[in-house]
């Protein structure tokens, strides 16, 4: 590329020659550029680099079509990426070449370089093309411009299709035929699935730039939209979960999203590094939106990837957290998160990243502008930094480069303040004054005409009422500020909830929903004296609003609105003088409490609890909301005098949201008071004066002292009198079904039919809450007591059901299937927990009978994940082969057991691929296997040796280390590995084996006595002795760890749990082959199982690893050739 280049200094020189050369790789043997499978991020950032490139060398002098012709494959993606999203098809050139920076004198050089350029790079010229623009619109297949007109004459099936795709349906029919036939294929799946389409997993036979298009404007279009080019579209809701930055609270955050619902409670299966666990939600109390509350998962650490269920429709996502090959999360000023974007449209954005990457900007070379940097919770040695994006041109952290051009996006600003307490029917805040768009300077440089549509907001996925004609916007050149709500055009105030569209001139489409009852103002009072609703004898205090029009009159129905001590909230009308009405509902501030108690987990809740002096969470870490401003909060223990037994001082973490106070100086003073009251007490910022509330009574009167089971009835003896009590009732040979809340207004409860004769109950009464949603336990708690009844619980699926009859002991063997065995797991897991091992064995037995489902169903149990290696080893799955030749399910939800499945399928594939003479059947799985495991797996497969023991190992110098004093210990350990976790990496990867293996050296007290109370050195020993005799290279494999220890006296009780790496490798080794029938089932190795088992649990990465290590090695000895 050195050749005309006039400016060898360019920041952009070594980016401008890589880029040309891949893109030169990518459209080699492609006739239409769409298949090149580029995205429109990807374009525009090509774009915006080329541009300034371009720039740059023709200031310093460059010929600029010298240049073009240097560079073809990057002028043809330009051109291809400026059609696609053209805006004035008569000025094309002069819109491509102001698009790159370049003044306009240049427009004549490039139009006649464009069908040379075309063939220059392979790409299909057609015959009779007449001008460049119909070949570009060729090889823009579907431009943004047109994307709603070919959209409409797809759905009616009519012909009558616009300038551009016209050309490309005269001049390359069957690639027109190609795509009209993906458009017509992504209309029947939006009419199948109406509601979910978008975030449904799904595969499209159109290009990715082509698919963007059509997708973005059926999401905001549904199928049958008449006018789509004005239509505003449907409201819409975010269905797919997210990754989410909480800057207040500086945490990375899961965001479960809202979801429809009646009354039931919205279930989500949550995996994170192989730990399943269940969020449940629901409508919050008095909501009328008919969606679930959004739930925020905080990631308390930095992950790979999280795995989630929706169980209400069975859709599963994997949401991708920290790429190991790009280590770098960007979110919006919002927290929103932008990391999968390459192309950045926003002023302002929030960089997580390793503390050592240094932020740069490509273009200048220099650092980009942070404005303030801070930690995130439980993300160790990453930093998050808020950057000032508005005089960047790029973005480089790490390798990967991302460009940045905020004239992109139009800001949509609320008004400062909104009218306090009032929401719409849908939920959304209410403003007073005018919604305000922002544009910035125009792509095109000129003045710009935009279209401004506004229909009434009718819910989410419907079309509201267009209020008026599109109305033009002329935006300068240099962008500017508009009123969307303009008070200055009726005498009438702005009364509705809207939804807001404005369209630019090469389609592009911002929207916006917003509430407006223009130049209202209201007066907020509680009955309590306080600023905010507490609770009272009758329930909660009243709450009144008063509502008053300004300038432009309105009236209210009624004027002033009440709410009652039983009520969420309460709904008026706002009607102007012309009869337009909008309904709202004054929503007060409430009290929302979390104690930590030791009998249920924690939970938000409104009225004040009833526990036990011994039941607060001594551990835990009380928490209280109050929806408004409050002075010197605290909370204090009373006894049943009322004197303060403590005081302690609340502070907040997140800008006076929620105010914390630690329990365990609360938990110690309550612990031997019979009786007494805990109380939140702050200075309200409205009377300025000190107001006061009880948020729990302390009495050691028990709620009751016996429960049975009567006709039908949950009888309680000498039921404590005067506490608003419920239950909730679990069937105990069910497990996996939801407790039934019961309200229990007396000493004799009707059970539901479905709980009748189904076997033992488990209930817990609780203080209920009338006035929060609260979702049930998913187990009970140390207060719960069992009631024994006849039977097993029945009113589930036949295999469910049978596999209750077997935990009821009605059948002596239990039913195995992908569906059932998780809740197999489950129930194995709190059996060993209790210490219940009578049926273990009949479990263990039917799990080794199906070991592929067996490994599959403890993925998706919900055992905690450093507990699943343990399982694998005492059920015996861990010498069961796991050959299969169904896909692997697992590898996103936990990651080792993905792997295993997929060794697991290698021996089918390998076989199939010697039948078929070609290696097709096995490169998804080994290409798969690399992206979970890294490529030293590759390596393995293919010797039958892991390259990781020489390194990953335990020595002299590391037992050397155990010797010294903490401090030295802790000094030399940060040298070793300082940043070897801090970016998740592929399982078998060296800093993932390394920090596995040193695992060891942390539990090396409790390694040290597994190893001698369970004899496990001499069971190794014995094993690696057969091993020497029929598998000598496994053998020396095996020894590795051994020999690494060369100058160890491993005699030594103190050093003796440096061998830790060495036996698990042994046991592993000898469990795979006997899985692969290379040795014989023996004694030797079902004794090993205790001992091994119990060293998975305390470093399961070491046994998981090695099991890995294991399969992969007696894979590739028996296997020569599977992998090249």
């Amino acid at each position: 590329m050195p050749a005309g280049i006039a400016d060898m200094t360019d920041s952009l020189l070594g980016w401008a020659s890589q880029t040309e050369l891949d893109l030169n790789q990518r459209l080699a043997g492609v006739e239409y550029f769409p298949l090149i499978q580029l995205r429109h991020d990807e374009l525009e950032r090509i774009h915006r680099f080329y541009g300034t490139f371009l720039s740059r060398q023709v200031g310093a002098g460059a010929n600029l079509e010298e240049l073009f012709e240097m560079t073809p494959c990057l002028t043809v993606t330009t051109l291809v990426s400026r059609a696609s999203r053209i805006s004035n098809p008569a000025d094309f050139f002069g819109e491509y070449i102001g698009g790159l920076g370049l003044s306009a004198e240049h427009t004549q050089v490039i139009e006649g370089l464009v069908e040379k350029l075309f063939a220059q790079v392979g790409l299909t010229v057609p015959a009779g093309v007449e001008s460049a623009l119909e070949l570009l619109s060729v090889h823009a297949g579907i431009s943004n411009y047109e994307v709603a007109a070919v959209l409409s004459e797809v759905e009616r099936g009519t012909n009558e299709y616009p300038f551009m795709f016209d050309a490309t349906l005269r001049l390359a029919p069957q690639w027109a035929e190609t795509l009209i036939k993906g458009v017509q294929e992504l209309i029947e799946f939006a009419t199948t699935h109406p509601t979910s389409w978008s975030d449904r997993q799904r595969e499209s036979t159109l290009p990715a730039m082509i698919d963007e298009l059509v997708v973005a404007e059926l999401r905001e279009r549904p199928v049958g939209t008449e006018d789509r080019e004005n239509s505003v579209g449907v409201a819409l809701r975010e269905l797919r979960p997210r990754l989410i930055l909480d800057a207040e609270r500086r945490k990375v955050c899961l965001r479960l999203p809202e979801q429809r619902v009646s009354d039931d409670e919205i279930n989500w299966r949550v995996s994170l590094e192989g730990t399943t666990r269940i969020f449940s939600t629901r409508r919050a109390w008095g909501d009328t939106s008919g969606y679930s509350e959004a739930l925020d998962v905080t990631l308390e650490r930095q992950v790979r990837e999280t795995t989630v269920t929706d169980t209400a429709n069975q859709i599963t996502w994997v949401v991708p957290v920290v790429d190991f090959n790009d280590p770098v999360l960007v979110f919006s000023k919002r927290g929103e998160n932008l990391t999968d974007k390459v192309s950045l449209h926003h002023q302002e954005i929030y960089v997580l990243a390793p503390a050592e990457a240094q932020l740069e900007d490509m273009v200048t070379g220099q650092p980009v502008p942070v404005i303030e940097s801070f930690a995130v919770e439980g993300w160790t040695s990453w930093v998050c930094s808020r950057v000032d994006a508005r005089g960047l041109s790029s973005l480089k952290v790490n390798k990967e480069v991302r460009c940045i051009d905020p004239r992109r996006r139009v800001a949509f600003h609320h008004p400062a303040e909104l009218v306090s307490h009032v929401r719409s029917i849908s939920g959304l805040p209410v403003y007073a004054q005018s919604l305000i768009a922002e544009f910035p300077p125009t792509l095109s440089g000129q003045d710009e005409t935009w279209m401004l549509s506004i229909s009434a907001f009718a819910g989410v996925g419907a079309a509201g009422e267009e209020i008026a004609e599109p109305e033009p916007l002329e935006v300068p050149a240099d962008g500017g500020l508009f009123a969307i709500f303009d008070p200055e055009i009726y005498d009438a105030p702005w009364v509705g909830e809207y939804l807001v569209r404005l369209r630019g001139p090469r389609n592009e489409s911002f929207r916006h929903e917003f509430a407006i009852v223009e130049g209202m103002t209201t007066e907020f009072e509680v009955a309590s004296g306080a600023s905010f609703r507490i609770p009272t004898t009758t329930g909660l205090s009243e709450a009144s609003l008063r509502v008053r029009s300004g300038e432009k009159h309105f009236t209210a129905e009624p004027r002033l609105v009440t709410v009652g001590a039983t009520d969420p909230n309460a709904s008026f009308v706002v009607t102007t003088d012309e009869g337009d009405q909008m309904p709202l509902r004054f929503v007060p501030p409430q009290i929302a409490i979390e104690l930590p108690l030791t009998t249920e987990p924690p939970t938000w809740r409104v009225t004040r609890s009833v526990c036990g002096p011994r039941d607060l969470d001594g551990d835990g870490e009380l928490r209280i909301r109050t929806g408004v401003d409050v002075g010197d909060p605290k909370v204090s223990v009373r006894n049943h005098h009322g004197s303060p037994l403590r005081t302690v001082k609340m502070t907040t973490p997140d800008n006076g949201r929620t105010w914390i106070a630690s329990m365990k100086e609360i938990a110690a003073s309550t612990f031997v008071m019979p009786r007494g009251s805990i109380e939140f007490e702050w200075t309200d910022r409205k009377v300025d004066r000190r107001v006061s509330v009880t948020i729990a009574v302390i009495d050691k009167t028990e709620n009751f002292s016996s429960i049975s089971v009567v006709d039908g009835k949950l009888v309680f003896e000498d039921l404590a009198a005067g506490r608003q009590l419920a239950a909730w009732v679990w069937p105990q040979t069910a497990p996996w079904v939801s407790a039934v809340e019961l309200a229990v207004t007396g000493p004799e409860l009707e059970l539901p039919e479905t709980l009748v004769g189904a076997g033992n109950l488990i209930v817990q009464l609780h203080t209920a809450d009338p006035f929060t949603t609260s979702v049930t336990p998913l187990s009970p708690g140390k207060a719960a007591v069992t009631v024994e009844q006849d039977g097993y619980y029945s009113a589930q699926s036949e295999e469910y059901a049978q596999l209750s009859a077997f935990f009821g002991g009605e059948v002596e063997e239990p039913p195995i299937s992908d569906a059932v065995v998780p809740a197999l797991w489950d129930v194995s897991h709190i059996w060993t927990e209790q210490g219940n091992t009578e049926h273990l064995p009949v479990v263990h037995a039917a799990l080794r009978s199906s070991p592929a489902a067996a490994l599959k169903g403890l993925s998706a149990s919900l055992v905690p994940a450093q507990a699943l290696p343990g399982k694998v080893i005492s059920s015996g799955l861990a010498a069961s082969p796991f050959t299969t030749e169904s896909p692997a399910t697992e590898i996103h939800r936990t990651a080792w057991i993905g792997t295993l499945q997929l060794l697991g399928a290698l021996p089918s594939a390998f076989k199939e691929a010697e039948e078929l003479g070609n290696r097709t059947p096995l490169l998804p799985i080994l290409n798969q296997l690399e992206q979970v495991a890294g490529k030293n797996i590759l390596s393995t497969l293919a010797t039958g040796r892991d390259s990781t023991l020489d390194a990953a190992c335990i020595d002299q110098s590391t037992v050397a280390i155990a010797g010294m004093n903490e401090a030295q210990q802790k000094a030399l350990l940060e040298i070793f590995f300082s940043n070897a976790d801090i970016v998740p990496g592929p399982l078998m990867e060296d800093n993932t084996r390394l920090m596995a293996v040193f695992e060891t050296f942390k539990k090396r007290d409790a390694l040290r006595e597994v190893l001698q109370t369970e004899g496990l050195i001499k069971t190794a020993v014995e094993l690696l002795r057969a091993m020497r005799g029929t598998q000598r290279q496994l053998y020396s494999s095996a020894r590795i760890r051994f020999d690494k220890l060369d100058g160890v006296n491993t005699d030594n009780p103190e050093n003796m749990w440096a061998l830790t790496p060495v036996v698990s490798l042994v046991f592993a080794l000898s469990s795979r082959l006997h899985a692969h029938e290379l040795i014989g089932k023996t004694r030797t190795l079902d004794r090993a199982a205790s001992g091994w088992g119990k060293i998975a649990d305390l470093v399961p990465d070491l046994v998981t690893g090695d099991l890995i290590s294991a399969e992969a090695m007696v894979l590739g000895a028996r296997n020569p050739g599977l992998v090249d």
